[in-house]
């Protein structure tokens, strides 16, 4: 009963990484994440419904983009990489424009559908380092739903709904536990698991300030994916067909702990059409990285086994220290040029840089969630064809974009001489790429 208690408590108590979703970390869309993600302003496709919901309204026309995006990070300690998972998936947007009366509207979805999992949740030893910002980050999947409205020629004003789940359940030990041969146990296992719909708001809105400059400003809601999980063990100790040595014994164990978190976030961004040829984009976010909390499991235990109660040595469930996270600006910049242009045909080149300063502290106690400062260049190129016959008579685009994350160098001093983990440094890097094409009817 102790070693089957204390595995439990290890189980529910090992904490997750904290996670938002891969279009924070790596982009939607190969022309945003070619521009760095300056998009606030820029979007000009249906990853609007990311970037702007609110620029969704000045589609003129059904647009439907399908993509796939990969990165493959490698996230270092003292020099030696933690093997953190890649992320690579299917992006695919639709933006469809209609009228509500006098007022142009169009209603959109987003999608990225990872070819690995479509949700991961991963518990690790509290005292082992762990990238917070990459570890189940990227494996999430996000589907959002949005509507938009065009007010005039100038304001246009948009939002929709993200989802995600999170998940309770409870497993459950019914029967006769043999005492003093194990093997003679006689136990009936069930799980119920249920998964409940967490939504969180999107909302944007547009403004054309001059005919060569655009702004714009979008909020995108925080989540937290909580795991509710319990364990629950009744029966009697003893020995099948005889009188139990405890009769109606018992040991529940329950269990609260944050899987995935997505801080809330305040972007607000321009676009200049600096001349026929050449945009500049620029977005300042703000990222609501304070409210993360330590994602270790909260939990609360009851036990009775009878004459054996004082056999049982439970030990106190750790305290949980604060993560101490800070809330971040993150700005992002973003250029596009076009090269060549003749005959409906278009070649685009752009490029991007952002600089993603950490959210976590120095790591000197007992906690070792791990971020550094991030420097991510991009390069990308477009092609616009003016349409591939009676087929597709419309025009259609291909954009491609690749990107290199890196992170800077970080010392991480313990205060405690004999802290387990000890010092350590932190570094690393992630290259990112994708493909996309763009298709209008």
């Amino acid at each position: 009963m102790r070693r089957a208690a204390l595995l439990a408590i290890a189980a529910a108590s090992a904490p997750a990484a904290a996670a938002a979703n891969p279009a924070d970390l790596f982009g939607f869309g190969a022309r945003g994440a070619a521009m760095g993600g300056a998009q606030a302003a820029a979007a000009s496709d249906g990853t609007a419904n990311y970037y702007n919901p609110a620029l969704l309204a000045r589609a003129g026309d059904i647009r439907i983009d399908v993509g796939y995006q990969l990165a493959a990070p490698s996230l270092l300690v003292d020099g030696r990489d933690l093997h953190v998972d890649g992320s690579r998936g299917v992006a695919i947007d639709l933006a469809v424009p209609g009228r509500l009366g006098r007022l142009a509207l169009a209603v959109g979805t987003a999608v990225f559908l990872p070819d690995q999992q479509l949700t991961r949740i991963r518990t690790l030893p509290p005292t082992q380092p762990r990238f917070s910002l990459y570890d189940n980050r990227p494996q999430r999947l996000l589907l959002a739903a949005n509507v938009a409205i065009a007010i005039g020629d100038r304001l246009s004003l948009g939002g929709g709904i993200a989802y995600m789940s999170s998940a309770a359940g409870t497993v459950a030990l019914r029967g006769v536990l043999g005492f003093p041969d194990r093997n003679d146990s006689d136990l009936d296992l069930a799980i119920d698991v249920d998964l409940r719909t967490i939504r969180y708001p999107e909302l944007g809105a547009a403004l054309r300030v001059l005919p060569w400059l655009d702004v714009g400003v979008t909020y995108r809601g925080g989540f937290r994916l909580v795991i509710d999980q319990a364990f629950d063990l009744r029966g009697d100790i003893g020995s099948p067909g005889r009188d139990p040595i405890v009769a109606d014994a018992y040991f529940k164990l329950h269990s609260i702990s944050q899987d995935q978190f997505q801080p809330a976030q305040l972007v607000a961004g321009a676009w200049a059409r600096l001349t026929p040829r050449l945009g500049v984009a620029f977005d300042l976010g703000w990222h609501r990285w304070s409210a993360f909390e330590n994602p270790a499991a909260h939990i609360a235990i009851e036990l009775d086994v009878g004459e054996f109660n004082d056999l049982v040595d439970l030990p106190p469930p750790a305290s949980l220290a604060a993560a101490h996270f800070a809330d971040i600006a993150v700005p992002r910049l973003g250029v596009e040029w076009i090269a060549h242009a003749a005959g409906g045909r278009q070649l685009l080149l752009r490029a991007g840089y952002v600089f993603e300063p950490s959210p976590a502290p120095e790591q000197i106690g007992e906690s070792n969630f791990i971020d550094n400062d991030k420097h991510t260049a991009s390069l990308g190129a477009g092609v616009v064809l003016p349409h591939l016959g009676a087929e597709v008579p419309r025009p259609l685009g291909l954009d491609a974009f690749v990107a290199l994350t890196v992170l800077a160098p970080r010392d991480h001093h313990k205060l405690s001489p004999v802290d387990p983990v000890g010092d350590y440094r932190s570094s690393g890097r992630v290259l990112s790429a994708g493909l996309m094409s763009r298709w209008r009817f």
